[in-house]
């Protein structure tokens, strides 16, 4: 069960970084958010930045579950 909310927790912070990061380019562009969304420059910066904060929050959730 402790393996399955961690990774619950990894892909939820992938998914709400990834949705956050289309947001700001919808914002800033005149692009639709579904290109916004699918964009190079918003898959690139997932690749290289967005899974820094699911290693934090997943080095955390793994903490608060040892306990």
């Amino acid at each position: 069960m402790k393996s399955t909310k961690l990774m619950l927790a990894v892909i939820a912070t992938l998914l709400t970084t990834w949705c956050v990061m289309g947001t700001i380019g919808w914002c800033l562009s005149d692009l639709s958010f579904r290109d916004c969304i699918t964009h190079g420059g918003t898959l690139m910066l997932m690749l290289i930045v967005g899974w820094i904060p699911a290693i934090i929050v997943g080095d955390d959730v793994n903490d608060h579950l040892k306990s």
